[in-house]
Order: C-alpha cells, then structure tokens, then sequence
C-alpha cells in the first residue's frame, strides 16, 4: 500500500498524526510501503531555527510545533519507519526494506474550486512511480508501464490519498489484505468516488444529472466539449473528436499501481488524455476538477471496466458485499440533491464553543459539506461497511479518536466476526440532540 496524507492548517496537521499512527501502528511488515505526507505550503514544514526572522509568516511553523511532527521524529528515532528525504531522515537509518518508507513535503497550496487541488495527488503519483527505494521494474515494462513479471512485482500495489481529517474503521493490515491484486476482494479495482457519489461507488456521468441541475450546467455553460483528440499512450493510435463525457467522483480514491502509471504516462506526453483533459479543464475555468478529472480519465481509458461491480439491489461491493462505500461522509444534506431528494433527517455535530481557540481561527463546515462526524454517527458508519471516514476531528468529538481503527482480538476473529460487526450500534436520538455547555465554561469566556 502507498498513501497520500494531505493537511494545510492546525486542525488538519493534528488530527493527521492521530491517522498516521493509526496507519503505522496497525500495519505488519509489509502491509504498507511508503506513507508521503504534504503539508500545504503556505504552512509549510520550516524550522525556525534556520528561518530569519524578517522571512517568517504566520502559519510558517505549525508543522514544526506540532503532534504530528513530533511523532515522525519519534518513528524516525525508533527505526519503526525509514526516511527517504531530507526532511525525515534526521540521521536515523535503518535497514529494514519491509519498513514504512515515511517522508514529509510542501510544495503545492492547493486553492478550493481550481485545479491546484489536483496538484498533490499528481505529484504523489508520479514521485512513487519514479522513487528510486520504489521503483523496482525499470527492466520488464510493457507498453503502459505496468510490470510483467511475478519475480519482480512492484512495491505496492494501490495508491490511496487521504485528507489528515480522516481514519481507518479497520486496520492497516487488513486493508492491505483487502487489496492483495491476487486474493483481496477488491484488488485490481480502482476505486474514484464513494457512496457519497450520486450513483454510489461508481462514477456519475454529467449527463446522468437531470438539466438544469448545477454540476451539469456549470460545466456546459463554461463550453465544455463534448469530444477531444489526444494520443493513446498504451498504443500510441491518434484519437480524433472522440466522445469523452465527464464523470464526477471524489478527490480521494484508491488506484492501482497500473492505473497511476497510465494517468503519468498521459499526462507526460504532450497530448495524451491527461494532458489534453487537463488543459481542457484549466482553459474552460471550471470548478471541482478534483471531482472530475480522475473520474473522467478512467471514465474514458482501457481502465473504465476496473471500476466496482455493484449488485443492483443495495449498491454493495459484488466481491465484499458488506461493503457499500470506501469512505463514509456526509455531505450536501443542506439541500434536496439532484433527484428532489433529502439524503438525510439526522442531526449534524456543529463546531463546539472553544473550536475557534484550538484551530486557529477555523470556522464551521461548509453548508455542503463534509460535516464532522462523532460518536452519534456510528451507527450508520456501521452500516456503510466503509474503510475510511471523514471528517473526524479530536477538536469536534475525540470518542471517535480513541475507537478507531477497530483491531480483532484473536477470539472475535476466530468468531468470524468483521470490524464492523463489533462497533456499537450508536445513532442520533430520534428527537435531536440540545447540548449545554457546563457552567463553569461561563466563567473562562
């Protein structure tokens, strides 16, 4: 397993060290190759010892003052990781090749809406390909990039990105097991939305959406084309004025080794299908690319039939069929969706009174969404089946810090119980929720 873990401000920087230990300290030998973490650069990962002091800016030194870095320092010191970059290695060295390659960055500041949101993932992506601790085929490619040869497998198999405000229902080892390309229920599949997508764990076409609607018209009111020409970069065949509908999905996914390379590869060339979408995309002004580009270029590849195969009736995984999302979230319950249909009657966790004080000024969730999850919702993060939830803060609800991930004790696995099976069955009150602070909390404000 390779992963992406992105943060870009104090809450987001915290709650990401609590889902890298999570990752690390649940995952055996093996399980997880590379963990990258990007820090936002306009937070950056400066030390203030070598920054003068008329360089310094606000937000310079969060990465550096906080629980996040603290514990990558400590992995580093303990051997439990190995670094591959300046930034990690501190000097600590340790000559385990089944240990986490762990290494901490800031180059991009992603803006809402705009394509720097793409930035990151693309960089991940191309940085695991290419690294010389990873890249292991350089000799037995095919055309595409993928390697072919079972003596030399590459050195990890799915790449999941992950926002720092997430976790893992389950452990790092079992989701490795869950991804094995040769034996997991959902190896060689390529995951780019999740059940918060209209039509589930499966890309929404644009034209899926009724008229009128504001993911449909926006795009076709920016005068996006219908058909683009680009080069096949598995066959090298020119493609002209073909049909490439977009599709909306998710800026967090779980890919293939296979599928990364192709995305590389096309957007290396000049006019391959990534580079063309791309400039498509950034020309036209169009928002929420995050949400359409990767779901538009499998959509539109030799990859298109690697995404999940849904049953009909529940929308469940056909190979896990307990499954129904990657990534529990609720999102756009402010308003009917598409179809004039409320997606939700439960009860929202709101920022709590002292919110501002620990996260730098932050402010509530967006009217749409993700809103932050807590232990009330446990009951339906049961039901989901999902691996991953977000948004979860230790700022909004900590209980949910503290339970998760779920590690089998060797009884309940001999049992034949899933992670799942043993969360508590926790749900809103049915009349609603009303909190009162304490009263003392009168006297500090």
């Amino acid at each position: 397993m390779a992963y992406l873990i992105s943060v870009h401000n104090r809450r987001t920087i915290h709650d990401g060290a609590h889902l890298l230990k999570s990752l690390i300290e649940t995952s055996a030998p093996g399980n997880t190759a590379v963990i990258l973490l990007h820090v936002d650069h306009r937070v950056g990962i400066a030390n203030p010892a070598t920054v003068a002091k008329n360089e310094t800016r606000k937000n310079q030194f969060l990465y550096h003052e906080s629980p996040l870095k603290r514990y990558v320092d400590a992995c580093l010191k303990n051997s439990c990781v190995r670094g591959g970059n300046h930034e990690t290695n501190g000097g600590h060295k340790t000559s385990d090749d089944n240990s986490v390659l762990l290494e901490v960055h800031s180059h991009f500041a992603p803006l809402w809406g705009e394509w720097s949101m793409n930035e990151p993932t693309l960089w991940a992506m191309e940085y695991l390909l290419y690294h010389p601790q990873l890249h292991r085929n350089t000799n037995k490619l095919r055309l595409g990039g993928s390697t072919t040869s079972s003596e030399n497998p590459p050195a990890w198999d799915t790449f999941i990105n992950l926002s720092g405000d997430t976790l893992p229902i389950i452990s790092a080892q079992r989701i490795s097991q869950l991804f094995n390309p040769i034996n997991g229920p959902l190896g060689k599949t390529n995951f780019v939305t999740s059940s918060s997508c209209a039509t589930g764990l499966i890309p929404t076409s644009i034209f899926d959406f009724p008229k009128g609607t504001m993911k449909r018209s926006h795009y076709f009111q920016h005068g996006i084309p219908k058909k683009l020409s680009y080069v096949d970069t598995l066959s090298g065949e020119w493609k002209r004025n073909v049909e490439t509908p977009i599709y909306f999905g998710s800026q967090w996914m779980a890919l293939t080794h296979e599928f990364v390379d192709y995305v590389i590869r096309s957007m290396s060339h000049p006019n391959g299908l990534g580079s063309v979408l791309k400039e498509t995309l950034v020309d036209t002004e169009v928002q929420m690319t995050d949400e359409s580009f990767f779901a538009t270029l499998l959509m539109n590849s030799p990859f298109k039939d690697t995404i999940p195969k849904l049953n009909s009736e529940d929308k469940s995984l056909v190979n896990y069929p307990s499954m129904q999302s990657l990534r529990y979230e609720r999102m756009d319950e402010n308003m009917p969706n598409a179809w004039e249909k409320w997606t939700s009657s439960n009860s929202l966790y709101d920022i709590p009174p002292k919110f501002k004080s620990v996260t730098d000024g932050e402010g509530p969730a967006k009217p749409w969404g993700p809103y932050f999850l807590g232990i009330y919702d446990l009951g339906d993060i049961k039901d989901s089946g999902a691996l991953f939830i977000r948004k979860v803060s230790w700022s909004v609800d900590e209980n949910l810090v503290r339970m998760l991930p779920v590690v089998l004790s060797e009884r309940e696995e001999e049992g034949m119980l899933l992670e799942w099976d043993v969360l508590p069955d926790i749900r809103w009150p049915k009349n609603g929720v009303n909190v009162k602070k304490p009263w003392v909390w009168s006297q500090e404000e």
